[in-house]
């Protein structure tokens, strides 16, 4: 029997789409999440597990060692405040803000009616614009960033928490280069013919970035493998997906489905990226050539910064 999780949450769970990628039809299974309290809501409110597929539910059962902490407390967590590494997290963000510096704003000279200087040859003329003053130039460039929340089983934490560290840093050296970043974040995972795009909203209503939400959704194993498994096994997807809940989809297979730009940055998986988790700076640079992002960001300052994080990391 199906479930109908579609019925019951309709702002979060979808009817299932059709897609043709490379001569092939695939079902698209959408959910979608405001924020982390839209999606403890949707977690804690007894959404049907599809037992038909799910007879043994891997968010409960993976162990410590891969899944991080357990479903109960993973979810309990989503509300935390004052997660000690969460707060350690923020210093490393206010690391890269202190090392980097903000934007710099470009200024340009503008004949005006009234101003503090007078421009004598239009003031012998007679024109009312006579006057010159200095405003800031708003020339704002928007980027979109598309971001990876599944990575392949044999993903280790300490390449989970790099790819964190270095997104953020990319994220935050992008803004001081004078980009406005869209942030798009989410699971994108395929088995046979079926897909699964798990979409969660990384950004308050004001604009503002959701440092919470991206320290919880990226940095902790239990994210992926307790709360996304779960939301997994609330779907309609065909008994298949039990064996392994799917297979991460790769760079290429992403820009399809989601139909990215050329122009749009796509995070990828840790592995895809060249994160090996070992050393922060050696990730960073490997990431920033796999994205071909030198030319968009003030790389010698970055790595200045990411060398600085692994010595406050290693303490």
């Amino acid at each position: 029997m199906a479930v109908s999780n579609f019925k019951l949450f309709p702002n979060n769970i979808f009817p299932v789409e059709e897609k043709r990628i490379d001569n092939e039809r695939y079902k698209i299974f959408v959910a979608r999440f405001e924020n982390l309290y839209d999606l403890h809501n949707y977690l804690t409110s007894d959404p049907e597990i599809n037992r038909e597929t799910f007879r043994e539910l891997s968010s409960i059962t993976g162990s410590y060692g891969f899944a991080g902490d357990p479903y109960d407390k993973a979810v309990s967590d989503l509300l935390l405040e004052n997660d000690p590494g969460y707060q350690e997290f923020l210093q490393l963000q206010s690391n890269i803000n202190e090392s980097i510096g903000g934007p710099k704003k470009k200024y340009v000279m503008k004949r005006k009616v009234v101003g503090s200087h007078i421009l004598l040859p239009a003031y012998s003329a007679g024109s009312p614009k006579c006057y010159t003053g200095v405003e800031k130039e708003s020339k704002t460039r928007f980027i979109r960033m598309h971001l990876a929340l599944s990575y392949y089983h044999g993903t280790s934490k300490s390449q989970v928490y790099n790819r964190a560290i270095i997104t953020t840093n990319i994220l935050k050296a992008l803004q001081n280069k004078g980009y406005t970043v869209d942030l798009h974040a989410f699971e994108l995972s395929e088995h046979d013919d079926e897909i699964i795009n798990i979409i969660l909203k990384l950004k308050r209503f004001d604009g503002t970035l959701d440092m919470d939400a991206l320290y919880k959704s990226l940095c902790r194993v239990e994210f992926l493998r307790r709360i996304l498994f779960r939301v997994l096994e609330t779907l309609d997807v065909n008994h298949g997906w039990a064996y392994g809940y799917g297979r991460t989809c790769s760079g290429r297979m992403t820009r399809k489905v989601l139909d990215l730009d050329d122009n749009d940055i796509f995070i990828p998986e840790p592995r895809e990226l060249e994160i090996d988790g070992s050393s922060l700076a050696e990730d960073f640079e490997a990431a920033i050539s796999n994205l071909k992002l030198r030319d968009k960001i003030d790389f010698d300052k970055s790595m200045e910064v990411m060398r600085r994080q692994e010595k406050i990391l290693r303490r």
